[in-house]
Protein backbone atom coordinates (compact mmCIF):
# COMPACT_ATOMS: atom_id res chain seq x y z
CA UNK A 1 0.00 0.00 0.00
CA UNK A 2 1.22 3.49 -0.76
CA UNK A 3 0.68 6.84 0.85
CA UNK A 4 -0.52 9.89 -1.04
CA UNK A 5 3.09 11.00 -1.58
CA UNK A 6 4.53 7.66 -2.71
CA UNK A 7 4.51 6.50 -6.31
CA UNK A 8 2.95 3.02 -6.58
CA UNK A 9 5.49 0.30 -7.37
CA UNK A 10 3.63 -0.65 -10.57
CA UNK A 11 4.03 2.90 -11.87
CA UNK A 12 7.74 2.95 -11.00
CA UNK A 13 8.21 -0.42 -12.71
CA UNK A 14 6.35 0.58 -15.88
CA UNK A 15 8.10 3.95 -16.01
CA UNK A 16 11.49 2.24 -15.84
CA UNK A 17 10.47 -0.26 -18.55
CA UNK A 18 9.38 2.65 -20.76
CA UNK A 19 12.62 4.52 -20.10
CA UNK A 20 14.74 1.51 -21.00
CA UNK A 21 12.86 0.35 -24.10
CA UNK A 22 12.45 3.88 -25.41
CA UNK A 23 15.93 5.05 -24.49
CA UNK A 24 19.00 3.10 -23.40
CA UNK A 25 18.15 -0.27 -24.91
CA UNK A 26 16.59 1.20 -28.00
CA UNK A 27 19.84 3.11 -28.61
CA UNK A 28 21.99 0.03 -27.92
CA UNK A 29 19.99 -2.57 -29.87
CA UNK A 30 17.88 -0.56 -32.31
CA UNK A 31 14.18 -0.97 -32.99
CA UNK A 32 12.84 -3.75 -30.73
CA UNK A 33 10.94 -5.54 -33.51
CA UNK A 34 13.94 -5.48 -35.85
CA UNK A 35 16.23 -6.62 -33.03
CA UNK A 36 14.02 -9.62 -32.24
CA UNK A 37 13.55 -10.43 -35.93
CA UNK A 38 17.35 -10.50 -36.18
CA UNK A 39 17.59 -12.76 -33.12
CA UNK A 40 15.02 -15.06 -34.77
CA UNK A 41 17.09 -15.23 -37.98
CA UNK A 42 20.24 -16.10 -36.01
CA UNK A 43 18.38 -18.71 -33.95
CA UNK A 44 16.76 -20.18 -37.04
CA UNK A 45 20.11 -20.45 -38.84
CA UNK A 46 21.64 -22.26 -35.88
CA UNK A 47 18.71 -24.53 -35.02
CA UNK A 48 17.02 -25.11 -38.36
CA UNK A 49 13.75 -23.98 -36.74
CA UNK A 50 11.45 -21.22 -37.93
CA UNK A 51 10.75 -18.84 -35.05
CA UNK A 52 9.47 -15.30 -35.60
CA UNK A 53 10.28 -12.08 -33.75
CA UNK A 54 7.02 -12.64 -31.83
CA UNK A 55 8.18 -16.14 -30.82
CA UNK A 56 11.53 -14.82 -29.61
CA UNK A 57 9.85 -12.19 -27.42
CA UNK A 58 7.57 -14.91 -26.01
CA UNK A 59 10.71 -16.85 -25.05
CA UNK A 60 12.12 -13.71 -23.41
CA UNK A 61 8.89 -13.27 -21.41
CA UNK A 62 9.00 -16.95 -20.41
CA UNK A 63 12.62 -16.51 -19.27
CA UNK A 64 11.68 -13.58 -17.06
CA UNK A 65 8.67 -15.45 -15.62
CA UNK A 66 10.84 -18.48 -14.84
CA UNK A 67 13.38 -16.25 -13.12
CA UNK A 68 10.61 -14.56 -11.12
CA UNK A 69 9.32 -17.97 -10.02
CA UNK A 70 12.76 -18.59 -8.53
CA UNK A 71 13.28 -15.06 -7.18
CA UNK A 72 9.94 -13.19 -7.01
CA UNK A 73 11.42 -9.95 -5.67
CA UNK A 74 14.08 -9.44 -8.37
CA UNK A 75 13.20 -5.95 -9.60
CA UNK A 76 15.08 -6.16 -12.92
CA UNK A 77 13.12 -9.25 -13.95
CA UNK A 78 9.84 -7.44 -13.25
CA UNK A 79 10.99 -4.46 -15.31
CA UNK A 80 12.26 -6.62 -18.15
CA UNK A 81 9.06 -8.69 -18.23
CA UNK A 82 6.96 -5.53 -18.50
CA UNK A 83 9.22 -4.19 -21.25
CA UNK A 84 9.04 -7.46 -23.19
CA UNK A 85 5.26 -7.46 -22.95
CA UNK A 86 5.22 -4.00 -24.51
CA UNK A 87 7.51 -5.23 -27.29
CA UNK A 88 5.29 -8.30 -27.72
CA UNK A 89 2.34 -5.99 -28.32
CA UNK A 90 4.27 -4.22 -31.07
CA UNK A 91 5.28 -7.55 -32.65
CA UNK A 92 1.64 -8.64 -32.71
CA UNK A 93 0.79 -5.62 -34.89
CA UNK A 94 3.48 -6.25 -37.50
CA UNK A 95 3.48 -8.87 -40.27
CA UNK A 96 6.05 -11.62 -39.96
Amino acid sequence: MTTDTETPLRIELLSEAIRLTGGDRNELYGDPYENHAHIARVFNAISGKELSAHDIVMVQVATKLARLARNPTHNDSHIDAAAYLGILRECARLPE
